[in-house]
């Protein structure tokens, strides 16, 4: 039987609302239908580091999003993906999933970045091991700050929009991407956005690792508009069009400096992320690399986490093995896919 499901993906400067229909199977995600998609601006100003500030205007974005979208948001699938939520491999006694979420606090308090009570907790089993003192179920402990979640509900409440679920932008970026053939592989997925970079790294089909780095587009944008401070230009159609290229002429090579002199640090960043997991877990390393968000497109940027890595790096597409339906704009869609890698997948999630 088909099922449907309604996600709203905030991001740092657009709201973008998705529902996704599965027909099930083995692997609902084959041949899902993106039956509806809007997205609207979020104006400057309303978010501050991750942090609704202007909840009223943020309610109406996302009010304004949800009609030209034409769904029923009354139960919708939302993202938390803020730096400040500690994502964690952690080893648990095995028992029912329900118990387990119920006595997380007792075993992971000490290893909080934050005091227990502060904290929202989720546990996502990836697979059950043997250990010293018996079976340990081991997978991803979710540790977000209780106050983020919060200011997240309230601020749907606002828009009117009924919570389904509240997921880590990881795993939907995980379901989206890591499918087919990818399902059976050592894969890296990076997603860029405009003021953070999300990195899963998956082993044979289960999440192994996540990391979200303070680091994203909207930095080499700023840089392109400094080099140029005092004259009119489009720092983001430049960023866009030279990226980090170094062979390009001399008039342009000021945006290339600017460009890879922000997001030089980032691709060192996402190599020592694979560095370390792939020291402490032998055989596990990721094989190849697929690279989502807006900062997917940023000419140059994945020939030099190729270069940096010595990965093969391919543009991630939330739609491959799915289709596009009637009402969905797919032309409005095109060549830039990868920016609905996250809204795609919460979707997804919600549905099955």
């Amino acid at each position: 039987m088909a099922t449907r499901s309604v996600a709203i993906d905030i991001g740092a400067a657009t709201v973008r609302v998705a529902e996704v229909e599965m027909r099930g199977g083995n692997d609902p995600r084959d041949g899902a239908t993106l039956t509806a998609y809007a997205e609207r601006p979020i104006p400057a100003g309303v978010l501050r580091d991750g942090e609704i500030e202007e909840p009223g205007v943020f309610a109406g974005v996302v009010k304004e999003a949800v009609s030209a979208a034409k769904v029923n948001a009354k139960k919708a699938t939302i993202a938390v993906g803020h730096p400040s939520v500690m994502v964690r491999e952690v080893d648990v006694p095995s028992q029912p999933i329900d118990k387990v979420r119920a006595s997380l606090a007792f075993h992971v308090q000490d290893s909080l970045p934050m005091a227990i009570d502060d904290a929202l907790l989720d546990f996502y089993p990836t697979q059950e091991i043997e250990g010293q003192g018996g079976t340990l179920l081991r997978g991803l402990l979710v540790a977000s700050p209780r106050d983020l979640v919060r200011g997240v509900i309230r601020a749907m409440e606002g828009a009117g929009v009924g919570l389904a679920h509240v997921d880590h932008a990881a795993f939907a970026l995980w379901r989206s991407g890591c499918r087919g053939e990818l399902m059976n592989a050592n894969v890296a997925l990076v997603d860029v956005g405009a003021v953070s970079t999300k990195v899963i790294v998956s082993q044979q089909s289960r999440p192994r690792l996540v990391r979200v780095l303070p680091q994203g587009g909207l930095d080499a944008t700023k840089a392109v508009a400094s080099a140029f401070k005092g004259t009119s230009v489009d720092a983001e159609a430049l960023k866009r069009q030279i990226g980090m290229n170094a062979n390009v002429g001399p008039e342009q090579r000021p945006v290339a400096d600017a460009v890879a002199h922000v997001m030089g640090p980032l691709v060192d960043s996402i190599r020592n992320t694979l560095v370390y997991f792939a020291s402490s877990n032998p055989g596990a390393g990721a094989e190849r690399i697929v690279l989502t968000g807006g900062g997917a497109y940023l000419s140059g940027f994945g020939q030099a986490l190729s270069s940096a890595t010595r990965l093969p790096v391919m543009i991630g597409d939330p739609f491959a093995g799915s289709a596009v339906g009637k009402k969905v704009d797919a032309a409005s869609l095109a060549g830039r896919e990868a920016e609905l890698a996250t809204v795609v997948g919460l979707a997804m999630g919600g549905a099955s």
